[in-house]
C-alpha cells in the first residue's frame, strides 16, 4: 500500500511542474496583442486578417463546388 502512495505523489511531483509551465506560454503575447503593442504589430495584424481571408475564400470555393 505504500508502494501505491509514493507513486502516486512522485506522479503527481512529476506533473505539476509541466502543466505550470504550459498555461502561461501565450499570456504576454495575449496581452501585447490586446493592447496593441506587439513587435511589428502591423505585420502581424495583416497576417491575422490575410489567414482570414483565405479561409472564407476557401469556403466559398468549396460552397460553389458543392453547388454545381
Amino acid at each position: 500500500m505504500m508502494l501505491h502512495r509514493h507513486l502516486l505523489i512522485a506522479v503527481s511531483l512529476l506533473t505539476l511542474p509541466a502543466c505550470e509551465q504550459r498555461s502561461n506560454v501565450n499570456q504576454t503575447d495575449g496581452l501585447r496583442d490586446a493592447f496593441d503593442s506587439r513587435p511589428h504589430e502591423g505585420v502581424r495584424d495583416a497576417g491575422e486578417q490575410i489567414d482570414a481571408a483565405v479561409k472564407d475564400a476557401g469556403r466559398d470555393i468549396k460552397n460553389a463546388v458543392n453547388d454545381n
